[in-house]
């Protein structure tokens, strides 16, 4: 039964899936709010949403699926009102023709296809609400054009506004935060204060982070709130480099046209907090890593330049992520790369994503995500382009890219402080792959330099 916008029609199942679909590119958000009968919720945790995923009959199943419970309702939730957004993808509901919306129970099938819509970013798409002893649903198709948190608000759902201009965090119950991680290692944090000067609990920030760092960015930071996942398994965090080649083409958008040549080699330096030794991580053979052992990264291989498949070249590890010390991204430009400067390699950027995982493993489309751009030219061998930390549950990306001494192969590092250090005297050395049979530095371990050698440092 296809529903037209504004009808009303009585539910005879207890329990159904709404799906929001299109066949453009764009992904629609689904949420929902349980809502009194004051036309509120009765506290934050009745909105459902990206990964608060459950409350009473309430359930995501995917980001544009969720299940409905009848029955599970409880009885002073009056209405139950299910939302889209295309807000996190940078897109309005122009974006997204053919938008279709099914409401499925196991013998009562309903079609609504919500139209004229153009600038909302957010949709009112269906409302399932009390009439006697029974429900009916409301095929609303109204679009919001205010945003998310202004939604949240305006249906009485705390909203904190950061004072950084980042945008507004939905703020849930966060106490107690389930642990980021389940895989053994060591974890730094201080001792627990008496319960008398105990902070209050940092909302989990459930936004979905798309950013760039590039030179022109005047902050060089950001955050993933790794809390968000709320200790499912299947979220996944990979690191990685990512470059189309020298030589690389591209249109006046900057979307490439041709990708180049030419390889770069990517080194994830991981310092440990609790006893200031570190091991880099790397494509190389017997220096991949394992999520079994600390730095509990595994790194997915050597890329051999960009092109292949007409796509860019891709260097990444995957990360438990623990708060168990620092991560460096390294990237060396060797003889083997040829002269010139890493940025000639066709716009390199470290790629940091969090979400769940997808078919590959990997995380999907959905996924948190932030690229930092290499900042400016420099004819040094070596670049750091991110340094990484995890604090808290949240994870922070310094994007500020940091250049070796021109000429120098020596890789820089951090100090047992947790400092960029720029020419390191006992640390690893870069050196020719081909010359040394696959091996590209002269050590992978040792201890971090102390943090009094400040000749070291920049």
């Amino acid at each position: 039964m296809q529903l037209a916008k504004g009808s009303k029609v009585d539910l005879t199942e207890a329990r159904y899936t709404v799906a929001i679909t299109s066949p453009a590119a764009t992904v629609v958000d689904v949420a929902a709010v349980l809502l009194g009968a004051d036309g509120r919720v009765r506290t934050d945790n009745d909105f459902v949403f990206f990964n608060n995923p459950k409350a009473d009959g309430l359930a995501l199943i995917s980001d544009t699926e969720i299940t409905v419970d009848l029955n599970s309702v409880p009885a002073d939730v009056h209405r139950v009102l299910i939302t889209g957004s295309t807000e996190a993808q940078g897109a309005t509901f122009r974006d997204v023709p053919g938008l279709s919306v099914t409401i499925s129970g196991p013998r009562q099938q309903l079609t609504f296809l919500p139209s004229g819509l153009s600038v909302e970013t957010v949709l009112q798409v269906v409302a399932f609400y009390r009439r006697g002893a029974g429900w009916r649903l409301d095929a609303i198709g109204q679009g919001y054009g205010e945003g998310l948190a202004k939604f949240a608000t305006e249906h009485g759902i705390d909203v904190d506004e950061p004072g950084t201009g980042d945008a507004a965090e939905l703020s849930v119950p966060a106490a107690p935060a389930p642990a980021v991680s389940s895989a053994p290692g060591p974890v730094h944090s201080p001792p627990a204060p008496s319960p008398a000067a105990a902070p209050a609990a940092v909302p989990i920030s459930f936004e979905k982070v798309r950013i760039s760092l590039t030179k022109d960015s005047p902050n060089k930071t950001a955050r993933i709130d790794l809390r968000k996942s709320q200790g499912d398994p299947s979220w996944v965090l990979t690191v990685g480099l990512e470059w189309d080649g020298r030589g690389a083409k591209y249109d006046r958008h900057g979307n490439v046209k041709r990708y180049g040549e030419g390889d770069l080699d990517v080194y994830f330096f991981c310092r440990n907090e609790e006893t200031n030794k570190y091991v880099v991580i790397s494509g190389e053979n017997k220096h991949r890593g394992s999520l079994e052992t600390w730095p509990h990264m595994h790194h997915y291989g050597d890329s051999k330049g960009p092109g292949k498949g007409n796509k860019p070249a891709a260097e990444q590890v995957r990360v438990l992520p623990q708060e168990n010390g620092d991560l460096l991204v390294n990237v060396y430009q060797s003889v083997d790369n040829g002269a010139g400067a890493i940025d000639t390699f066709g716009k390199p950027r470290v790629a940091i994503r969090y979400g769940r995982a997808g078919r590959d493993g990997l995380p999907g489309p959905d996924a948190d995500e932030i690229l930092v751009y290499v900042g400016n030219g420099q004819d040094s061998y070596w670049a750091t382009i991110a340094h990484i930390d995890v604090q808290d549950g949240v994870l922070t990306v310094n994007g500020e890219t940091r250049y070796s001494h021109p000429g120098s192969e020596h890789m820089p590092v951090l100090d047992t402080a947790g400092n960029w250090v720029r020419e390191p005297s006992d640390g690893p050395v870069g050196r020719s792959k081909k010359a040394h049979r696959g091996i590209g530095l002269t050590k992978y371990t040792g201890r971090c330099p102390d943090q009094k050698y400040t000749q070291y440092q920049v």
